[in-house]
């Protein structure tokens, strides 16, 4: 009898139910209790930071995550499988007993000496549906050299201290790669995991007066003052750093759990524009939605807001005049 030609019926492998964890403990409140046993249920309204991959707190182990908590210096590791019984290595068994980790998986262990959750399948489905298109872009421009990312972004920074620590940062990177970092804030998170290679970013570092100190009003025409705008193209969408000096190049917290910046992307700058008096952006001549997009983002510490074309269009044009007439 001829041997069987049969095809691949595991199309999926363990990153993606990583992926589906990391998005869901993240960004999902309602959700994120169900993916923690029940001695961490009291403390996942203070989750902090979900680490991927974390090396250095374990001996001759990598957690696929380990967990921080806002008010417990403690490391959580996280182990992730399709089926409970592939969880059967002595240093994972060891590092998760250590270390008050647990496993999350899709079905319920035989053997129930360790924490554990069970994975829901239909949320697990719901959340496939809805991420598909984005997985698949994702995959694509990994794969595909001439697939790049096609979004534009604009986040607005008020104040000298951003501006200081971009010029910092300029000055330390030089005409390489530059990098910066975002808050770590539910709002901020849920806009980086559709950042792409190849997405344009706009930088805006800006002044507002009167009764905007405090906060941008999104539906204000009042003028803003612009310093400087950077135009830029993303390299590296999403890393996380939390040792060395880039980790702390924007904060000196030695304590992952307390960490604010720890969310990096790396870019290249394309156009700069450095204004030696501030010159005016019209939010007269603004959509009303540009005008929310930029309020947004300054409002939340400069999050990256995603503008539409025509609007990022009509942002750089403005920015390119007021460089001409400027000079």
């Amino acid at each position: 009898m001829a041997k069987r030609k049969t095809i691949n019926r595991n199309a999926f492998n363990e990153k993606l139910i990583h992926r589906y964890f990391f998005e869901r403990i993240y960004l999902e409140k309602d959700i994120r209790k169900d993916l923690v046993p029940s001695f961490l249920k009291s403390k996942i309204s203070r989750l902090n930071l979900v680490v991927p991959e974390h090396t250095q707190i374990y001996t001759n182990y990598r957690a696929d995550f380990t967990l921080y908590f806002k008010d417990d210096n403690n490391p959580y590791p996280v182990e992730i499988k399709w089926k409970s019984s592939e969880f059967n290595k002595q240093n994972q068994i060891n590092a998760l007993t250590n270390h008050n980790g647990y496993l999350a998986s899709f079905d319920k262990p035989l053997s129930q000496t360790l924490p554990y959750i069970t994975i829901d399948p239909i949320d697990f489905q719901n959340w496939l549906i809805e991420r598909i298109e984005t997985l698949w872009e994702e995959s694509l421009s990994t794969k595909v050299a001439t697939k790049t990312g096609s979004k534009t972004w604009v986040v607005t920074l008020r104040g000298d201290g951003a501006r200081d620590n971009f010029n910092k940062m300029k000055l330390s990177c030089g005409k390489s790669t530059n990098f910066w970092a975002f808050k770590n804030e539910l709002k901020a998170m849920r806009n980086i995991l559709y950042l792409e290679k190849g997405d344009e970013m706009i930088f805006l570092f800006i002044k507002t007066s009167g009764n905007e100190r405090s906060g941008m009003i999104p539906t204000s025409n009042a003028d803003i003052d612009l310093y400087e705008s950077y135009f830029t193209k993303i390299e590296d969408p999403y890393y996380m750093v939390l040792d060395g000096p880039q980790s702390h190049f924007f904060e000196n917290q030695p304590l992952i759990n307390k960490r604010i910046w720890p969310h990096f992307f790396d870019f290249k700058r394309t156009e700069d524009f450095i204004f030696s008096t501030p010159v005016k952006l019209s939010r007269k001549k603004m959509s009303s939605e540009l005008k929310a997009k930029i309020a947004d983002s300054s409002n939340h510490g400069g999050v990256l807001m995603e503008i539409s074309k025509v609007d990022a269009s009509n942002l750089k044009g403005q920015i390119r005049i007021q460089n001409k007439t400027s000079t």
